[in-house]
């Protein structure tokens, strides 16, 4: 028996037999060509663009009714991606510059582009280099030397196996999806990867991140996915699998219970009256939100608008994005775009050398400053559906107070040009900004008396404290929102709203761990935003809790010095035999 431990995501516990597959990243021989080959490559890559749109496409065709829509969404990223102008022109540019073959001038742009990304600070945008990664074997599949597998023609039926994998694909994902594995483990993925979202989506359970571990895998074999402990045990024994069998059994009952909580508050057993909120993005994620009975958005992302194009998107293509998220759910709070220097495959801005350290470069609120015309055109979309309905703006990654004066001063700018030309707005639509550097957490005070509303951004918050980077596997296990700094600083941010009577959200992962959840009550927190499939299980832990029974562990915590110690209490805080249930009516 062998135990691997990964990133779980998805929804519980599966045991099955292995299935494993094997599509590793295609290993390019570069080949130099003479002048008068130059045409030919160039009809060897617009072959295999053309047939990996069509195969994409296809998949597209095939997705299932029943499919969660992130599929399609995905399938629909990585077409355009496949389909934009400028990945075939790059690619020609380098056949004739350099009289390199198709395959290998594929290569060479893909890591150019990949090391942009891995030079981003913000994870959910470095995670991107995944999907190019994804693109790129796509497009391999149809070249004359590629030693990828297509399961285009899979047909052998996965039904109660556990798929074992380099990668997933959207497309690989609708093969696999209709062969009705019943979990999958990955080489390569993060929490908040696509093939994380899939797994969630699909409400299976998933490993995803195993590095090299997954070669200890042998195919064919009995195996364990334990996603609530981030674990895949390798042919399990008896007691270990009745183990597991009894959790996922427990698991499968608390889901159903979980599903009476929709029309529910979220109100502590002594009265307190909690906010859960929704981090959206795409399309997909409004629905999800409005499935789990949210009452708004606390962090609405905007950036995806100014990815994967040549072109900033223009005002009005804004407003109809915006009004969509408004229509459908009412409250939104909405971040200004959080781009940085160091995205030089995003529209609307100029081009130039990426930052030798893009963390502490150009980006968020430092990068709407510094181009303040497209800063300007957002801010003029966002008061246009201001009177749709209850919308706030909230501004990313402040550091000093007089970044507050300037974005202040180009929204009244906005809001005077909006005015003589007669459009409406909300003239008292609050303005907030989020708390993810030190620097604003140490003086929330002020930041208090100058905005509307706080929120807190944790994922930030904890790699600038602890100047770690969670995704980076030499020092991760750095990465600890136990930390003293790190509390007192959430804690800090929080009584300084409290202070000066203006909300604090917490809008990083933290919100939707369940771990955290009754830590953040004993401080003070009343507003979470959270991934919206996290929801169900916030709530139910918010109704199950009762604050003042918490404070004597939050104390605790603060006052103690060992990190093992630390987290000890935290799992005695979460002990459910240390609180009495709530009483629960059916709806």
């Amino acid at each position: 028996m062998i135990t691997l431990y990964g990133a779980g995501v998805g929804t519980g516990i599966a045991i099955g037999k292995s299935y494993v597959i094997d599509r590793s990243q295609v290993i390019v021989h570069a080949r130099n060509i003479e002048p008068e080959n130059i045409a030919s490559e160039i009809a060897v890559l617009e072959f295999a663009l053309r047939n990996a749109s069509g195969s994409l496409k296809k998949a597209r065709d095939e997705v299932p009714k029943s499919a969660p829509k992130e599929i399609a969404s995905f399938l629909d990223a990585h077409l355009m991606m496949i389909e934009d102008p400028m990945l075939r022109e790059v690619t020609v540019e380098i056949i004739r510059s350099q009289l390199v073959d198709a395959e290998t001038a594929l290569m060479i742009h893909r890591n150019q582009i990949v090391e942009i990304f891995e030079q981003m600070e913000d994870e959910y945008l470095r995670s991107k280099k995944n999907d190019v990664d994804q693109v790129i074997r796509q497009i391999q599949l149809f070249m004359p030397s590629a030693k990828l597998r297509s399961f285009e023609t899979f047909d052998e039926n996965l039904d109660g196996k556990i798929l074992v994998a380099h990668d997933l694909t959207p497309a690989d994902a609708v093969v696999f999806m209709n062969k009705k594995m019943s979990a999958f483990a990955t080489n390569l993925g993060s929490p908040i990867s696509h093939v994380a979202i899939l797994a969630r989506s699909l409400q299976i359970p998933a490993i995803v991140g195993l590095h090299g571990a997954i070669k200890r895998i042998p195919h064919d074999v009995d195996i364990a996915i334990d996603s609530t402990k981030n674990i895949v045990i390798v042919e399990p024994d008896e007691t270990v699998r009745i183990q597991l069998e009894n959790r996922r059994l427990e698991h499968d009952r608390h889901q159903l219970q979980l599903l009476r909580l929709r029309y529910l508050e979220p109100r502590t057993l002594d009265g307190h009256e909690v906010s859960l909120l929704a981090n959206v993005e795409l399309p997909t994620d409004i629905e999800s939100a409005a499935k789990v009975g949210t009452k708004g958005v606390g962090l609405y992302r905007t950036e995806y608008l100014f990815m994967n194009r040549d072109d900033s998107p223009s005002e009005e293509v804004q407003v109809e994005s915006y009004s969509k998220v408004v229509r459908a759910l009412g409250n939104v709070t909405i971040r200004t775009m959080d781009l940085g220097a160091d995205k030089q495959v995003d529209g609307g801005r100029a081009q130039h050398n990426v930052a030798m350290n893009p963390a502490l470069g150009i980006r968020a609120v430092r990068f709407c400053l510094h181009y303040p015309d497209l800063f300007l055109t957002q801010l003029r979309a966002i008061l246009r559906v201001s009177t749709l309905g209850k919308i706030q703006i909230m501004i990313p990654m402040l550091s000093t107070l007089d970044e507050i004066g300037q974005v202040l001063g180009i929204i009244n700018e906005a809001k005077s040009e909006l005015t003589r030309e007669g459009h409406p707005y909300d003239p008292a639509i609050p303005i907030g900004g989020m708390i993810e550097v030190p620097s604003a957490a140490i003086t929330a005070d002020q930041f208090a008396q100058k905005l509307d509303f706080l929120s807190i951004g944790t994922n930030d918050l904890i790699q600038y404290t602890l100047a770690i980077d969670r995704v980076d596997d030499e020092v991760n296990y750095l990465y600890d929102p136990l930390h003293p700094a790190v509390l007192r600083l959430i804690k800090q941010t929080i009584e300084a709203g409290a202070k000066f009577n203006k909300p604090v959200s917490l809008c990083g992962e933290m919100a939707s761990d369940a771990l955290y959840t009754r830590l953040l009550l004993g401080m003070g927190l009343k507003i979470f935003s959270m991934d919206p499939q996290a929801i169900p299980e916030i709530k139910h832990i918010v109704r199950n809790s009762a604050i003042d029974q918490i404070h004597p562990y939050v104390q605790q915590i603060f006052d103690c010095l060992g990190s093992a110690e630390r987290f000890k209490l935290l799992l005695d805080m979460n002990d459910e035999n240390s609180y009495p249930a709530e009483s629960e009516v059916a709806v």
